[in-house]
């Protein structure tokens, strides 16, 4: 019998070769080309193919047409939302992943890929400081992990209440009660709104002007709330990058009859490997369920997402691992690590993998060097901005991320400068900030995630961005008298 295996060759050889291609482009490459989506879809789009073609060919094409439509988001000066870079390693280690196409549900179906799985949920418990033991599943992103640790909370503390979830389901069943910080992530709520807790089943806790929750206005919310209760916090909040004081919200979980803590650390949990940064996190140990993003301030390549949970017992009961068909009793019988107890996935790629290879490239003292440098590149700019008169910074900078403001005038016009400066600046495609808003202002949020960022990247474009501020206000100056002479 003959397989033609070979035929992979030339694909796989024209894909490196663009792919170093690109990367390489990285520092110098304009950040957003801005094309239209109908522009897009006169190269990407057509009928349906209906005849073979060269798979070598295929890629040469479809690396040429989607090139103009591709965001450097990979780059050192991409400073919007928070996306991250990759590590080196662990974009090769994925891309080995996708060459041995391994599915990782159960041990049974890759042994090596459920050992190196295993040993870097072990090795990312102890980086963090967390309790030894605790379960850890690989999953798309944050918000795979936030759905998967609350589907947890949800079953757990209805469980305490004498109810089954998975033997009664949710009609009848107590109602939970959620209580976040009036800065939680979106995420938080469309996860809620997907396993059957109503908005209106939300209590919002105020935040101080650092966007932390108030730990004295959650113990009067605490001690007024009965029955099962779900509290969310936050490790960086996406506006400030500022910490809930976990502690202090362990204590009011803990003295709470029937109580769930959860922290969403999508950007900031990664902080506590550093001794530098880990005071900010000082109770994390403490909570029942936490959410991560690898492909933050991580770097890992997309799509890299882990959930934490202190006791495994209550993840493996809310994932349903043993109700599983006959043909797999025998998978689930077996002592070893069945990723399927940790997440929602039946079927899934190993991105454990990538996390693996980091951990062996970098080492801890690898990892903490790029989060330590990550946080003092947003110290510095921010710093430098904060010099330039009419440039507002509006937290205290503790991470790697703030928000800031320009102009001096009323809060509308703040908001149209800054958007203005921001729009420029994106056009400019030398670096890429984003708008966001704090407490209803609009800003520029700049996040700094990236391991090829380095301080000149950083000093160029606060340079960049004081040049936009200064001929973004001109332009509005001049507007303004134009207006007036026209009255």
């Amino acid at each position: 019998m003959s397989h033609q295996f070979n035929q992979y060759k030339s694909p796989l050889q024209q894909s490196f070769k663009h792919a170093v291609s690109y990367i390489e482009s990285l520092p110098d490459r304009k950040i957003d080309h801005a094309p239209t989506s109908q522009e897009l879809r006169q190269t990407l789009a057509g009928p349906l193919p209906l005849h073979p073609s060269d798979p070598a060919a295929v890629i040469d094409e479809m690396v040429k047409n989607v090139d103009a439509g591709l965001i450097a988001s990979g780059g050192p000066r991409f400073f919007g939302y928070a996306i991250g870079g990759a590590f080196p390693a662990s974009l090769a280690a994925d891309w080995m992943v996708s060459a041995w196409d391994q599915n990782v549900p159960y041990f049974v179906s890759s042994p090596a890929m459920a050992v190196v799985e295993e040993t870097a949920a072990e090795w990312m418990v102890e980086l963090l400081g967390l309790t030894k033991g605790s379960a850890v599943g690989f999953t798309s992103g944050a918000q795979e992990a936030i759905y998967t640790s609350l589907i947890t909370a949800r079953n757990t503390l209805l469980q305490r209440e004498g109810w089954d979830v998975a033997a009664r389901g949710m009609y009848g069943a107590p109602r939970i009660q959620v209580v976040i910080s009036d800065q939680i992530h979106s995420t938080i709520k469309r996860a809620l709104s997907m396993i059957g807790i109503g908005l209106e089943d939300i209590v919002k806790v105020p935040t101080d002007d650092n966007l932390r929750l108030i730990p004295e206005a959650l113990e009067q919310v605490m001690k007024q709330i009965e029955g099962p209760t779900l509290v969310c916090a936050q490790a960086g909040c996406i506006d400030s990058g500022a910490f809930d004081p976990f502690d202090q919200i362990a204590d009011c979980v803990e003295a709470h009859s029937n109580a769930w803590l959860h922290v969403d650390g999508a950007i900031g949990l990664w902080a506590a490997a550093s001794d530098k940064q880990k005071h900010l996190l000082k109770g994390i140990e403490r909570v029942d369920s936490i959410d991560t993003d690898g492909h933050k301030w991580f770097n890992m390549p997309y799509d890299c997402g882990m959930v934490i949970v202190k006791d495994p017992n209550t993840i493996t009961t809310a994932m349903g691992g043993n109700n599983m068909g006959d043909y797999l009793n025998d998978a689930m019988d077996k002592p070893d690590r069945n990723a399927i107890n940790f997440g929602i996935s039946a079927s899934r790629r190993a991105r454990g993998v990538p996390v693996y290879a980091a951990f062996k490239s970098l080492g801890k003292a690898g990892i903490v060097a790029h989060l330590d440098n990550c946080s003092a590149l947003a110290k510095l700019m921010a710093e430098k901005l904060a010099a330039v008169e009419g440039v507002t910074i509006l937290n205290e900078v503790v991470s790697n991320r703030f928000s800031a403001q320009f102009g001096c005038g009323d809060e509308s016009y703040r908001n149209e400068l800054t958007a203005r400066v921001v729009h420029r600046l994106q056009s400019e495609g030398y670096l890429y900030p984003s708008t966001s808003g704090y407490k209803g202002l609009k800003t520029m949020l700049i996040s700094i995630l990236s391991c090829h960022t380095n301080e000149e990247d950083v000093i160029t474009s606060t340079q960049k961005i004081i040049e936009a501020y200064h001929y973004e206000l001109a332009l509005m100056e001049n507007e303004k008298d134009q207006v007036e002479c026209i009255k």
